[in-house]
């Protein structure tokens, strides 16, 4: 009986267990299924949907959504999450057609919440049930003291306008009425985007504010072009002025209510001591704290009249000369390292040698202790191992480059910790070394480890060229807050009327140069890597997003602290921008110099495709004679002002750009492959203007085919430093052609004047050329070159050509095999034969 009793028992426990499978685990189990998926649904006010489709990321994993279906709220997109790492938020966007437009900013999908969802333009919100879709107030402006510009969720017929009814609520009890409403663009019959104008003053200190609109949902008044106000410019300084016994805060925040400045002991966690900022005038918030506050860790809390203030995010100050981290704290700093003041020589004996910090070391035959940080930079008598090939700095010098332009170092967005690769085109701290270059991030060794590299190289005869990246920030929407956000919102990037950021960049945003505060910022932070760093030069990261007066104002101050000062940048836009933008023939005597895009394309073919150019069929041949020129008839008044380029890091590297603009020609031997990449150095090295080598070129670099490895592996962006000794002849062509360069002035006249004087092409004298080739004399003139003239000779074609020449006693230095400056043979007899695809460069006494 006992046993059937424990039977019975069992037998009901059993079915109570399966019942409540089924029960409770059935749903589970469709959960389970159900979030194996996730749906979006999409808003969008005015009803167009066409062409519209939903980006998402989630590390490495790129996605592009179409809509499933669409309903009465929208478009409806499901996305497989069995296709996206397990773990992390997916990120997701809406974008038109090829990134036409996006609705910014980016939203993300967090795992704890439902795997339904809803979402509405502009909006970062993603809501968990389906919102409001009823006309609302979307964002109200306050662009002057009496003028508000207003975007509304539902567009306005032109009748519709004299019927608003809208009114002013301030904090302050006061009630602003008789607004008088128009369209922004006058001759619409439609828009969203409405101005008000009141008739009294908006003052700062009445607000917050609320605009409220008869029959639609009210929106919160934001402050922007009010801040342009005059009465908001201050030359006060900023940042913190240190001194053992206080340190100064300041800040300019001029819509902001409060700011709080909190002090750390430790770059991470623990418990802060919080000081209130007292504000002073122009927009100027300041604060002083007694004792020592060397090493310590600081960041800032900002409240003020709008929601696009966030007292909740500590925020670093943007003129922060060490930082943790990119979105860490600052670091109060006080360093001494000592810098030799290096060489001093202008820019038309300028051999550039563009180079990445981490690339240039990390290849574990680099022969370097530390690689892929500043202090590899440090080292000397680094070699392949086991050879007597020189790699690192020692490299360099043996190359025979005088100027190396780095690519970005200012603290960027990117994990500082790990292996993850970025270029560091996403700025976001500009005074302070990025901690991914340092050994000790967290106590802000970059500092010391940067400026060890710029006494490295000085005390080598090499200048130090910033490639840097004032034209946008990582803040790529107005919800993220780094820096600039936090201080002042809708204040440091161009904007749309509506609010959505401009972006000429290509990334999301574009800075405001034409602001005086905005430009005085971009000018002290370059001036203040000049003094503090001895840095001899800027590369500007599109620099057509920079006003020409800020130019201008960056070139007269930076040449009055270091008249030999290089600046020079890329004279073109990624996107329409709302400026007059800085483009290629702008430069013409304002002191700096541009990349010459023409002579790039012509030499090896157009960046955006992969048809070849010169130095593969013998293409483009004026093009190249006016690059050869210098480009004095293309768009510039001097050569200096001409960076003369085959490839940079965009793009493919030249040996994978000679392999792809040839992959039908399966007849073409390596070596003919090897002589086009030879024909190519010898046009930038001995052209007018100022040369520009990307690292690697020397040796043959490769990234495996890859035209954008901004995020790519080591293995991918790696110098791999076995190519030199595997490809020693092509590294002794490349030393032979810059030492001839250095030794001789004709390769490097100074005026437009002087070319025209002493430059002849030898079709142009009676001598007949063969096709494509072109040959040149160059006259000493009054260069006080040891040579009284030479001859420069081209054959891009397949085969070997017989060019006629002046009957003299010709001494050839550079041909198919050989450069430098000695003597290969001589040469009286006319014509000449060249090899094909090759160079012949001769002089007379």
């Amino acid at each position: 009986m006992g046993s059937l009793k424990k039977y019975l028992i069992f037998c009901t426990l059993l079915l109570s267990l399966v019942l409540s499978i089924c029960i409770f685990g059935c749903d589970n189990w469709k959960g389970a299924n159900n979030m194996s998926k996730l749906k979006i649904h999409y808003h969008r006010y005015d009803g167009d949907y066409n062409n519209w489709t939903l980006w998402t990321w989630l590390d490495d994993v790129q996605k592009e959504i179409h809509p499933i279906d669409s309903n009465d709220y929208g478009l409806i997109f499901e996305i497989n999450l069995d296709k996206y790492p397990s773990q992390g938020n997916i990120n997701f966007l809406p974008k038109y057609k090829n990134w036409e437009a996006k609705d910014a900013p980016n939203r993300f999908w967090d795992r704890d919440q439902k795997n339904e969802v809803w979402i509405l333009p502009s909006d970062p919100t993603v809501y968990t049930k389906k919102p409001d879709t009823s006309k609302t107030i979307q964002r109200a402006f306050i662009d002057s003291q009496d003028s508000i510009t207003v975007t509304l969720s539902h567009p306005l017929f032109k009748n519709e306008i004299d019927k608003l009814e809208a009114h002013i609520i301030l904090d302050n009890g006061d009630d602003i009425e008789g607004l008088k409403p128009e369209f922004l663009n006058p001759e619409e019959e439609k828009s969203n985007i409405i101005v008000l104008k009141t008739n009294q003053e908006i003052k700062l200190e009445s607000l917050p504010g609320r605009l409220e609109i008869k029959d639609w949902q009210s929106g919160p008044l934001l402050l922007r072009k009010i801040l342009d106000n005059s009465k908001y410019q201050t030359d006060q300084t900023l940042g913190v002025g240190y001194s053992p016994k206080k340190s100064i805060f300041t800040v300019f925040s001029p819509g902001a209510t409060r700011v709080l400045l909190n002090i750390y002991d430790k770059p991470k966690n623990g418990a802060a001591k919080t000081y209130s900022l007292e504000k002073v005038e122009d927009g100027v918030w300041r604060g002083e704290v007694s004792g020592d506050l060397r090493n310590k860790y600081y960041t800032y809390q900002v409240d003020g009249p709008d929601p696009y203030y966030n007292f909740e995010e500590e925020l670093i100050d943007p003129y922060a000369l060490a930082t943790t981290s990119h979105d860490g704290r600052g670091i109060i700093i006080q360093d001494d390292t000592p810098i030799d003041q290096g060489p001093s020589f202008s820019i038309d004996e300028a051999i550039i040698y563009e180079m990445h910090i981490r690339d240039f070391t990390i290849d574990r035959n680099s022969g370097v202790e530390i690689k892929g940080k500043f202090p590899g930079f440090h080292e000397s008598g680094t070699k392949l191992p086991g050879t007597e090939f020189s790699t690192g700095l020692d490299h360099l010098v043996e190359l025979g480059i005088n100027t190396v332009q780095i690519m970005p170092i200012q603290d960027f967005e990117h994990v500082d910790t790990g292996d993850s690769y970025f270029w560091g085109y996403m700025p976001v701290n500009f005074n302070a070394p990025d901690g991914w270059y340092s050994t000790d991030h967290l106590h802000g060794s970059g500092v010391k480890e940067f400026k060890k590299l710029v006494d490295a190289f000085h005390k080598k005869g090499i200048k130090v060229v910033m490639d840097v990246v004032y034209n946008h920030t990582a803040e790529t929407s107005s919800h993220i807050y780094y820096n600039f956000n936090g201080f002042i919102p809708n204040f440091y990037y161009r904007e749309k009327p509506d609010g959505s950021f401009w972006n000429g960049s290509g990334t999301g945003n574009e800075t405001r140069s034409e602001n005086p505060m905005v430009r005085r910022f971009i000018v002290e932070s370059l001036k203040y890597w000049v003094k503090e760093y001895k840095v001899d030069g800027f590369r500007f990261d599109l620099m057509g997003l920079h006003d020409m007066k800020t130019m201008k104002t960056i070139v007269r101050e930076l040449q009055a602290i270091k008249p030999d000062i290089f600046i020079y940048g890329e004279p073109w836009t990624a996107g329409s921008t709302p400026i007059d933008p800085t483009l290629k023939g702008d430069q013409k005597q304002k002191g700096f110099a541009v990349f010459n895009d023409h002579f790039r394309d012509a030499l090896k073919g157009p960046w955006h495709n992969t048809e070849p150019g010169y130095i593969q069929e013998g293409l483009y041949k004026d093009r190249i004679k006016t690059g050869i020129t210098g480009s004095i008839d293309d768009f510039a008044a001097n050569p200096q002002e001409v960076i003369n380029y085959v490839v940079c890091h965009d793009g493919r590297t030249l040996w994978d750009r000679i392999i792809a603009t040839t992959k039908d020609s399966s007849h073409l031997s390596e070596k003919k492959l090897q002589d086009m990449d030879k024909l190519a150095a010898v046009l930038v090295l001995t052209s007018q203007g100022v040369p520009f080598l990307h690292g690697g070129q020397e040796i043959l670099r490769t990234k495996f085919g890859s035209h954008n490895s901004y995020n790519l592996p080591d293995k991918i962006n790696k110098i791999t430093w076995s190519f030199k000794e595997e490809n020693h002849d092509i590294f002794a062509y490349y030393k032979g052609l810059i030492k001839l360069r250095k030794e001789h002035p004709v390769f490097r006249m100074t005026s437009k004047d002087a070319i025209k004087e002493n430059i002849t092409f030898l079709g142009e004298n009676g001598y007949d050329m063969p096709q494509n080739c072109i040959g040149y004399l160059i006259k000493k003139g009054n260069s006080e070159d040891r040579w009284p003239e030479v001859l420069v000779l081209l054959n891009p074609n397949h085969h070997k050509v017989k060019i006629p020449i002046p009957k003299k006693r010709w001494t050839v230095v550079v041909n198919e095999e050989e450069a430098g400056t000695e003597m290969i043979e001589p040469v009286s007899n006319s014509p000449v034969e060249l090899e094909p695809i090759s160079a012949l460069i001769m002089y007379h006494l």
